[in-house]
């Protein structure tokens, strides 16, 4: 049985690996073996970062608006959000401008756009069936959901508040939202193109938009 050669010093003595004897051929196999290293620690990082994508592909959601003149069996006049991803949506805050300024709540919105009065009695006469609404801010969405946002009735003898809600949907409303992914990756898009923005963390709202605030 061969044993490892030993190498000594004054007070120790330690086994050193094999040589074969040239100092170039020793040198060369020992760069080879670091490049083997070096080309298997580069694929392993590689595969890692492709599972990454792949893992992140699968899991990405897409926070867009929807809009609707026929809204449900009362063909209401609604807006909400709509998760179009293939993954989950952390949603942190949806934002709400009407011809460019922002909005505090639906009736801030209703009043602004559509002539809602301020009264809160004229206010029940103009929507006697009132609003309907869902909370979307620090929900989770899963791919496919649609939240309401805001919804108003038609009704044959009050039909202008919806008509005018109709209008400015169309129109005038404009979105902001932050939104991540099960995988914390997060954006800031329009809720109306495709164009979003990476950040690291979704920061605070500029404007909250509160769907039950006054």
């Amino acid at each position: 049985m061969s044993e490892l050669p030993i190498e000594s010093s004054v007070g120790e003595t330690q086994a050193t690996p094999r040589k074969i004897g040239h100092r170039l051929f020793d040198l060369i196999l020992a760069l080879t073996a670091i490049f083997i290293s070096a080309i298997s620690l580069y694929v392993a990082i590689e595969h890692g970062k492709i599972e990454r994508e792949l893992v992140s592909g699968n899991t990405w959601p897409f926070v867009g608006a929807i809009y609707s003149n026929e809204y449900g069996p009362n063909k209401d006049v609604a807006f909400g959000v709509v998760n179009g991803g293939v993954g989950p949506a952390k949603l942190k805050w949806v934002e709400v401008s009407y011809k460019g300024q922002p909005m505090r709540s639906n009736l801030d919105l209703l009043r602004q756009c559509c002539g809602l009065p301020s009264d809160p009695e004229a206010a029940h006469k103009a929507l006697p069936q009132g609003v309907v609404f869902s909370y979307v801010d620090e929900t989770i969405l899963r791919p496919g959901d649609t939240v309401i946002m805001l919804g108003v009735h038609r009704l044959p003898g009050a039909p202008e508040i919806s008509n005018r809600l109709s209008k400015a949907i169309s129109t005038d409303l404009s979105f902001k939202t932050c939104y991540c992914s099960v995988l914390d990756e997060c954006w800031i898009g329009d809720m109306k193109t495709t164009k979003t923005e990476e950040v690291e963390v979704c920061p605070v709202s500029t404007h909250p938009f509160d769907v039950n605030g006054r």
